[in-house]
């Protein structure tokens, strides 16, 4: 969430005449994240995000934004997307669609406990299960495909040693997305910044744009490469069983699934450390920006490239 557009007054002012969300108190951007500009808006009715897609099609952020509707409908703790006075989930600001959501309580954590791990189980559980009747399968804007053109496009500006790494990755990506895994719906960036918490439990999660219809096992593998990622950025088993197990009483993981793993965590980690070493080398220009170290997630690809984790409900 950084700020790329930047609305005046009159421009919100006008916008919002499609809505019927009250008088606007106060509207300022929000620094985290990177690729949409986002906006904490608060009227009187309430406080809201006011999100501007910045590199996402019309088509492709209304499949997202059902998306969340349908999760929060079935009872998952995500916002809910506000509708304008003619029934639409987005309107176009700037020649860009933009969404109205609901802001949850709460803040991000900064670093996980065990606690935390066994709560995020149960929900991602529940996220699998609610999206499993949903009607769009929304492909994978970070797939094997997209993998190949970041490593194209950063060939000139990584040294030997990356080279290989992202080479020997994206061939065990390959036969990793070819295997039949049980599939569905998954948010596919589960990170610590997209779960909020109160008083020590999950009261939401947020950031659904990238979600995409793949395997299971790899949004757990997402989220084990963050949650249960110890300071030496080697997998914590302790978490990572928490986890897995609480997830395992909702949805059960197949020994298919299971022997995937070590794929299936490269797959992940190969994932983040692409798109941070992008916008290292390609920085968006922005009013307020915010750039990830890609290091930390190299570091964690190599440790998924050299060991053979194991699932151990």
């Amino acid at each position: 969430m950084s700020v790329y557009t930047k609305i005046t007054d009159d421009e919100l002012n006008t916008h919002l005449e499609y809505y019927t969300i009250g008088n606007v108190i106060s509207f300022s951007g929000i620094s985290e994240g990177i690729e949409n500009t986002n906006y904490l808006l608060k009227t009187s009715s309430g406080d809201f995000i006011f999100t501007i897609f910045e590199n996402i099609t019309s088509d492709r952020v209304n499949d997202y934004l059902l998306f969340m509707n349908h999760l929060n409908n079935k009872g998952l703790i995500s916002p809910l997307v506000i509708k304008t006075n003619d029934k639409e989930l987005y309107k176009n600001i700037k020649n860009k669609p933009s969404a109205i959501i609901e802001k949850l309580e709460g803040k991000s954590i900064i670093e996980s406990k065990e606690n935390y791990c066994e709560q995020l189980g149960k929900v991602m559980a529940d996220f699998h299960s609610y999206g499993s009747d949903f009607n769009i399968k929304i492909n994978n804007s970070r797939g094997l495909q997209w993998a190949k053109e970041s490593l194209e496009k950063l060939k000139n500006s990584i040294d030997e040693n990356q080279l290989k790494i992202l080479n020997e990755s994206i061939e065990i990506q390959e036969k990793f997305v070819n295997n039949s895994l049980p599939s569905g719906m998954i948010h596919a960036d589960l990170f610590r910044d997209n779960v909020l918490f109160s008083e020590n439990n999950i009261t939401g999660v947020i950031d659904f744009y990238y979600s995409c219809y793949e395997p299971y096992i790899y949004d757990l593998a997402v989220v084990a490469n963050d949650w249960c990622n110890n300071k030496n950025n080697e997998v914590d088993q302790d978490k990572l069983k928490i986890l897995l197990r609480e997830y395992n009483k909702t949805r059960f993981i197949t020994n298919e699934e299971k022997s995937q793993w070590k794929s299936a965590l490269i797959t992940a980690a190969l994932r983040f450390y692409l798109s941070r070493l992008i916008d290292l080398h390609y920085p968006k220009i922005g009013e307020i920006t915010h750039i990830k170290d890609p290091s930390i997630f190299e570091q964690i690809l190599i440790d998924r490239l050299n060991n053979d984790y194991q699932i151990i409900i």
